[in-house]
């Protein structure tokens, strides 16, 4: 492609991404971690209004602690603030003319439209607009990737620093062009401000710089993002080892400290799961045409056995590509390794399947081009890339907003997953605000319910103003009503059997799977219940 149309088409894929996703930013249900996020996001917003007015006051180290790093609530919400900040600045911008809500889920959607952009743009630059278009459309094309796009949480902006990090460093080290290296740094430094897996990405870099024989590229890289966390975690300002310290200790000690169950296929473990689930999980949560092109997207790799020394800048990037798929598959099979929320924790790593998948869709047009002329090979490309993608796009629209139940059809979907024993839902997004209004609708003034798995989650709706005040949610068996989210890993055997044997008042349902529901208990059988 032309350096114009380069641009052009990785700017047309990253609007329609945004086009996709401002206009439903309010669909899917508030997630667990949420409402703590927005409250952090309010005191940086505060601190930021008193460093405005008052600079001593704000800088004081109390003052930086009580608003960037309050002790009481790390066990909800420990992570660096580079992501608040950025919901920070989009709800103050927007969130009048958005709402709260989707005023600071429009950060996140931002970052993915930059992640799809970037995608795009790298692969345009090796397999030009089939492969470009493939790979970006691939990725609006994941739901469960599309999904997290929606909610202001860690995850997506993660994504984007891993994936531009990455990419931009690996096209320094094959042109040497400065500012390829400076955005590598860049994006470095904010992957290390926003959550503990960005201290990883050193990890893969460094195997790159090996691969490549040029290592101190990647030193200057690491220095220079050292000092960009540095300046974006101001809670680190004071004392900066104890602030890392803090980060790897909690980080690397959530077994003893959020030990989150998962269920997999049938069984409940409690936080370590066999090695094989992130395998598992990859194969079916992506939809089916886009994990076949990826596959395709290795096959230059394979058939020359380039990927011990790439013969060009394409099966570079594929071998790239797949050292971050092994990197994450790799890490997520660690014994000490949590794997809870599906595939959410190892998300860094579907932007590079994106990237194969754009590879294996250039790669069938070029096997076009070798039988037909040019013409007859892009009508070609152009049906089968839609045999591939155009079922992916219409069960992105089926089970919109439950992006984060989509499964595929070698486990059946979502009916199969459930009878497999997958997690049918997990991060409370089912629990949409459609579906609140109708529990209100339902419950009386006053009513008594008992809400599962956490309590706090729904009295923190009503501070949110997204539930009636006047409900009393408690833990209580004899509430007059139940308010579930069908996340079975956190089902006690009442609850198991509320949800399995009765019917509830209503319901949040994906192909006939509940997600989430509403019963009264008071016509609830007692034996149900214990």
């Amino acid at each position: 492609m032309k350096p114009g149309q380069r641009v052009l088409g990785s700017a047309a894929l990253a609007v329609l991404a945004l086009a996709l996703l401002v206009p439903e930013l309010d669909l899917p249900g508030v997630t667990w971690d949420e409402p703590e996020y927005f409250a952090s996001v309010e005191r940086i917003q505060a601190w930021t209004a008193t460093l405005i007015k008052d600079p001593g006051t704000a800088l004081d180290s109390a003052a930086i602690q009580m608003a960037w790093d309050p002790q009481e609530v790390r066990y909800y919400n420990p992570h660096p603030p580079v992501y608040k900040q950025g919901m920070a600045a989009t709800e103050f911008l927007f969130g009048s003319y958005l709402g709260p809500v989707a005023g600071y889920r429009l950060f996140t959607a931002l970052m993915f439209a930059l992640l799809v952009g970037v995608v795009t743009w790298t692969v345009a630059g090796v397999a030009g607009a089939v492969g470009a278009f493939g790979a970006g459309l691939a990725l609006i094309l994941m739901p469960r990737v599309f999904g997290h796009a929606h909610i202001a949480a860690t995850d997506i902006p993660l994504t984007c620093f891993w994936a531009l990090s990455t990419l931009a460093f690996a096209s320094y080290l094959r042109r040497g062009r400065t500012s390829a290296i400076l955005l590598a740094a860049l994006a470095l430094g904010l992957a290390l401000g926003t959550k503990f897996t960005g201290w990883l990405l050193p990890v893969p870099l460094f195997v790159w710089a090996i691969l490549e024989r040029r290592w101190w590229p990647w030193l200057v890289t690491i220095l220079l993002a050292l000092v960009l966390a540095y300046v974006m975690v101001p809670s680190a300002w004071y004392d900066p080892a104890g602030a890392v310290t803090r980060l790897f200790e909690e980080s690397m000690g959530r077994e003893q400290t959020i030990p989150l169950t998962t269920i997999y296929l049938g069984r409940i473990y409690e936080y370590a799961v066999p090695w094989q689930q992130s395998i598992v999980m990859t194969l079916i949560t992506l939809p089916l045409g886009v994990l076949c092109l990826s596959l395709f997207g290795c096959t230059d790799l394979v058939r020359d056995r380039s990927i011990l020394r790439p013969k060009d800048d394409r099966t570079a990037l594929a071998r790239l590509s797949i050292l971050q798929v092994g990197f994450f598959l790799g890490l997520m099979a660690l014994p000490a390794s949590p794997n809870h929320d599906g595939v959410r924790l190892f998300l860094p790593m579907f932007p590079f399947v994106a990237v194969l998948s754009g590879l294996g869709l250039y790669r069938i047009h070029e096997l076009l081009l070798a039988r037909f002329d040019s013409r007859q090979a892009a009508l070609g490309c152009l049906l089968l890339g839609s045999l591939f993608l155009l079922p992916a796009w219409r069960q992105n629209r089926q089970v919109r907003p439950y992006y984060l139940s989509y499964y595929n059809e070698l486990i059946g979907g979502l009916p199969g997953a459930a009878r497999a024993g997958m997690e049918v839902t997990y991060w409370y997004d089912a629990m949409t605000p459609d579906f609140l209004r109708r529990v209100e609708l339902e419950l009386p003034e006053g009513a008594t319910v008992l809400g599962w798995p956490s309590v706090k989650y729904f009295q923190e709706l009503q501070d949110l103003g997204l539930l009636r005040k006047d409900l009393r949610f408690t833990t209580d068996l004899s509430s007059s009503y139940l308010l579930l989210l069908a996340r079975k890993a956190t089902l006690p055997p009442p609850m198991l059997n509320v949800y399995e044997q009765v019917q509830p008042i209503l319901a949040v349902e994906l192909d006939g799977v509940e997600l989430a529901g509403l019963y009264a208990l008071t016509e609830t059988k007692q034996e149900d219940l214990e």
